[in-house]
């Protein structure tokens, strides 16, 4: 109703310019589109490690992993950096994998 009444007034008031009032563009048109990529439902990381006599974690490197080049290796050998485990006689390497789920 108020968009009548102002349309009226602007027609009959020759000092009024022409204006024209555009639509806010639909919800899908309004937010950018973002590319998803594929959906992961689960990677694994396989590290090598050495752990060493007096328990500390050390050398961690990625022997494989499901999804590479996302980041994963580096977040597995980061989750690794400063664990401890029981101390032994001797230094020993050990393979792990660690599951990132969703």
């Amino acid at each position: 109703m108020i968009a009548l009444v102002l349309a009226a007034a602007m027609m009959l008031d020759p000092s009024v310019q022409k204006v024209s009032i555009k639509a806010a563009p639909p919800a899908a048109e309004a937010a950018p589109t973002v590319s998803s990529g594929p959906i992961l439902t689960s990677v694994a990381v396989t590290l090598e490690c050495t752990a060493r006599a007096n328990g500390h974690v050390e050398d961690c490197h990625v022997l494989g992993e499901t999804h590479p080049g996302l980041g994963f290796g580096e977040a597995a050998v980061a989750l690794m950096r400063g664990e401890v485990v029981e101390p032994g006689e001797r230094d020993v390497q050990f393979a792990r994998t660690i599951q990132f789920m969703p």
